[in-house]
């Protein structure tokens, strides 16, 4: 009876082993099987879009194709010209070429009227001090920046020359006079942001001044634009 029992047990034992090994096999194929469809699914979501994207770069490059066929053959002339000054427009507008109306803001930056002693140059307004306003400014979306009339655009310089300073090579002088194109409820409240640009310079009785306007005006860009590409060079001046 002894053994037959230790039998019987190793037998239960063997079978329980059986379908515990089962259950886990089943467990994991099904488990493969669900990640290998979410796999397939994202594949197949990912292959759609770039398909998507691959058909609107080829009608993009089947418009400027035929744009330029029919320059190249004469036809439809009026309309290629008219595309073509279109673009050059937006471009010119782009980098900062063309005068630009709207409402916005209009900050007044001055030197501090009231020193306290220490380094009299702490007390005036400086070329980052002005560069922190136009980041602000840019950062909440200004379409167009200039200071004392000269315009901001990307290759344009503001630095210090001693207390002087020089906004792309011209020098201007106190009060500052930033205007900018945008949301003027935006742009306001980026300059007003607690801790922000204005409580920056607050300690230093620098004067700022900030007016929201319907109709802001921003000049174009007045100094030379060197345009390079490949065997060619072309002066542009706005």
């Amino acid at each position: 009876m002894g053994k037959n029992h230790h039998f019987v047990a190793l037998t239960l034992i063997c079978v329980l082993l059986g379908v515990i090994i089962g259950v886990q096999y089943n467990t994991v194929k099904k488990q493969n099987s669900l990640t290998e469809n979410q796999r397939l699914t994202e594949l197949t979501a990912t292959l759609k879009k770039v398909q998507e994207e691959n058909k609107a770069l080829e009608n993009h490059l089947e418009e400027k194709e035929k744009i330029i066929k029919d320059y190249e053959n004469g036809l439809n002339y009026g309309a290629t010209l008219s595309n073509l000054q279109s673009e050059i427009e937006q471009l010119r507008t782009f980098s900062g070429l063309t005068e630009i109306t709207g409402s916005g803001v209009v900050v007044t930056m001055n030197d501090s009227s009231t020193k306290k002693g220490g380094d009299s140059n702490a007390y005036l307004v400086h070329a980052e001090d002005i560069l922190s306003v136009i980041n602000e400014l840019n950062v909440a979306g200004a379409e167009a920046v200039s200071i004392n009339g000269q315009r901001i655009v990307g290759t344009s310089s503001v630095s210090c020359a001693g207390s002087i300073v020089m906004v792309n090579g011209e020098r201007v002088a106190a009060p500052f006079e930033i205007a900018a194109i945008g949301d003027g409820d935006i742009l306001q409240s980026a300059l007003k942001f607690p801790g922000g640009v204005v409580d920056n310079l607050a300690p230093w009785g620098i004067e700022i001044t900030i007016r929201k306007e319907a109709s802001v005006v921003v000049p174009p860009y007045t100094q030379t634009v060197l345009f390079k590409a490949p065997g060619v060079e072309q002066e542009v001046v706005g």
